[in-house]
């Protein structure tokens, strides 16, 4: 029998003091759902922390001892000043030889790991993965609390005896609804017209002729449950789960109705629409496979209603095929997605009636498809084509978002091209149309398009070598970023904070600054990582190797060797499950990669000139790509060419330069023997 459910061990810091005052009382006052109340679970009834125990008592040592020996789970708080506490480490040591070393949970609020775990801690095994991660810039604490609402979850599951995942479920549906009752007004109102809706629904079924006379009602019934509530709720931070739910549920509300209605066609295609919403919401939880069956079922609904002569069916047969393309290419499916592209734009070019908006989005969605696939030309003229139509609307809302979000891929497409002027300005004009648009509606959405769209503009201007510049962007947009991704649920968002770190850190690495660069990959990993575990799909896994690859990459130019290795193994084995399966890009950059590997750490110049060529044939416009065959070039004794490829990717921008210059006193360092001093003239003439 326990006396306490959790012991707070910290170090009687002020930061510390005060985000253990928190925890402690975040803890003891949580609730738990009500759900896992009714199954007889309660949470933390009691913790324990010297200050709030001890307050007179002189005898804290044997006081704390016996307060370890009755208590069920340890909170270790960890900072940078953490280590250096021997009474903190002498908690966790005696949690250990009490056969308790699984129930130490690290809440990390400062530092990292290696710099902030006691002694003790760092001992065992699979601490890892019990890690509550606080940590915010500028330590603010009322941000470090609002990521901690929800990583104490882990210890008041343990706590409760249910998992962490039924805990984080049941607390986000309470959390929506708490937040649908405190701010948002207008989702409230829809809850209230949802409520009403279901309850004509059930008269609807209990008498057949009430039903036949309020046809309308049932309509405007189903309107309600495809178009109101969820899209009201799309606005809400972790409430896509939720919607999920709403939409599911409301497949067996529609299809009660469509039993009553006289009118069948009208019906059907609302049971359409709300599964095409299901497959959208689906997909933006990574649930791929869930999303293509729902999609597929709104297809066929669809097109039996269009063949039948439904008008508005046939729009909706296009934007069906659209959706499944966005479906497959997010599951790394590009082939299959570009015939879905295609199809869906010859649809909507053959409708009578068209929305040139719609048609512009398909077009452009194809694009981004064809870049995916390694085919630049096509996704230039693709996007050239959406441009085009874009250019003679009037400037709203959805043509604002349209224009930003084809720009910012145009933008992205010549950046990898190493056009970077052009890249900027494209990149600085979608910037322009989505700050324009946040002005008319500031969702999540458009800030996010916005952060994602400064984080690629900061990374171009990086390799431009406009690095204040640059800075300036990395600043404005991380910091939004990491307050978009505390909705875990939501991927897009945990993905766009993943490459501005990963972004930051080439920004860092390219001016030398290495330990701050690897502090940003690290920090990128780990959310790619994660991103990863949760959706099991092969572009995510790419993104994450491509991180472990260049932590290693910097890792070589910091002389950490071995440690570089290490980062390239697991990043290339990564890399190579994935790559197979996904188009052109990914497998150029995979071959690229190990083309590096091959020569930094193998010394195999063969082998590297090999999967670098391959790459090359692949793709020679991307600049990865071509400045890695010209390394294996340099190696394998074709100067002559390493030298012209160096020389032009040296004349797109000082950043790249510097790059270059980086690279090849890195390589000098390690022992590779070339003329790599005659380059390194051609870029600059130093040793950077």
């Amino acid at each position: 029998m326990y006396d306490y459910d959790v012991f707070f061990s910290y170090r009687h810091r002020p930061l510390d003091s005060e985000i253990t005052q928190k925890l402690f009382n975040l803890a003891e006052n949580y609730r738990l759902p009500a759900p896992l109340r009714e199954e007889g679970l309660s949470g933390v009834k009691r913790a324990f922390r010297d200050t709030e125990e001890l307050p007179v008592s002189r005898i804290l040592t044997d006081t704390i001892d016996k307060a370890l020996h009755s208590t069920k789970y340890l909170v270790v708080v960890c900072s940078t000043d953490t280590p250096s506490s021997e009474w903190v480490d002498r908690e966790v040591a005696t949690f250990i030889e009490l056969g308790r070393a699984d129930h130490v949970f690290p809440i990390l609020i400062s530092g990292d790991p290696k710099t902030s775990f006691p002694v003790s801690m760092k001992l065992i095994p699979d601490i890892m993965d019990r890690l509550m991660d606080i940590r915010v810039p500028g330590n603010d604490t009322k941000k470090m609390m609002s990521l901690a609402s929800t990583e104490m979850l882990k210890v008041i599951a343990c706590v409760a005896g249910c998992t962490e995942d039924e805990l984080l479920r049941e607390h986000r549906i309470e959390q929506n609804r708490k937040t649908i009752k405190r701010g948002a007004a207008a989702a409230a109102a829809f809850v209230l017209i949802l409520a009403v809706s279901l309850s004509l629904m059930i008269r609807a079924q209990n008498y057949r002729k009430e039903a036949e006379k309020r046809e309308a009602a049932s309509m405007q019934i189903l309107n309600e449950l495809t178009y109101g509530l969820p899209d009201r709720l799309s606005n809400v931070p972790g409430s896509y789960s939720r919607i999920r739910d709403i939409l599911y549920s409301n497949t067996e509300d529609i299809n009660k109705i469509l039993r009553l209605t006289r009118n069948k066609e009208a019906g059907e295609y609302e049971a359409a629409v709300n599964y095409e919403k299901l497959a959208t919401a689906e997909n933006v939880l990574g649930m791929h496979n869930e999303a293509l069956d729902s999609e597929n079922t709104a297809i066929s609904l669809f097109e039996t209603l269009a063949g039948s002569g439904y008008e508005k069916a046939e729009s909706g047969t296009a934007s069906g095929y659209n959706n499944r393309a966005i479906i497959l290419n997010s599951a790394g499916r590009y082939e299959e997605a570009g015939a879905d592209y295609d199809k869906a734009i010859s649809l909507q070019q053959a409708l009578a009636h068209g929305d040139d908006l719609v048609l512009a989005r398909m077009i452009f969605n194809s694009g981004g498809n064809a870049v995916d696939l390694g085919d630049g030309n096509l996704a230039a003229e693709r996007f050239e084509q959406s441009l085009e139509l874009l250019g003679g609307m009037e400037r709203s809302a959805d043509v604002l978002d349209a224009l930003g979000t084809v720009k910012y891929d145009y933008g992205v497409l010549l950046y990898r091209s190493g056009l970077y002027d052009d890249a900027s300005a494209m990149l600085s004009d979608a910037c322009v149309d989505l700050t324009e648009l946040i002005e008319v509606n500031d969702s999540l959405k458009n800030r996010s398009n916005y952060v994602q769209t400064a984080s690629v503009l900061a990374a171009c201007l990086t390799d431009s070598g406009k690095y204040e510049e640059a800075d300036r962007y990395y600043e404005e947009a991380i910091k939004a970023a990491e307050i978009l991704a505390q909705d875990k649920e939501n991927i897009s968002y945990q993905q766009t904070l993943a490459e501005l770190y990963n972004n930051r850190g080439l920004s860092h690495n390219i001016r030398g600054d290495y330990e701050t660069a690897d502090e940003y990959y690290a920090a990128a990993s780990e959310v790619y990582g994660k991103v990863y575990a949760k959706t099991g799909m092969d572009p995510d896994r790419a993104a994450y190797a491509m991180s472990l690859l260049n932590t290693g990459e910097n890792a070589f130019k910091a002389r950490d060797y071995e440690w570089s290795k290490q980062f390239f193994i697991k990043g290339l084995d990564e890399y190579g499950r994935a790559a197979d399966s996904l188009g052109t890009y990914h497998k150029a950059q995979y071959l690229t990669w190990r083309s590096y590997y091959e020569l930094i750490h193998l010394r195999d110049y063969d082998a590297a000139l090999a999967s670098a060529s391959a790459a090359y044939e692949m793709q020679p416009d991307n600049t990865l790509v071509k400045m890695n065959y010209a390394y294996a070039c340099l190696y394998s004794g074709n100067e002559v060419v390493a030298e012209k490829l160096l020389s032009e990717i040296a004349a797109s921008g000082l950043g790249e330069a510097d790059t270059i210059k980086r690279d090849l006193q890195a390589q000098r360092e390690a022992g590779l023997e070339s003329k790599s001093i005659n380059i390194l003239q051609l870029t600059g003439g130093n040793d950077g």
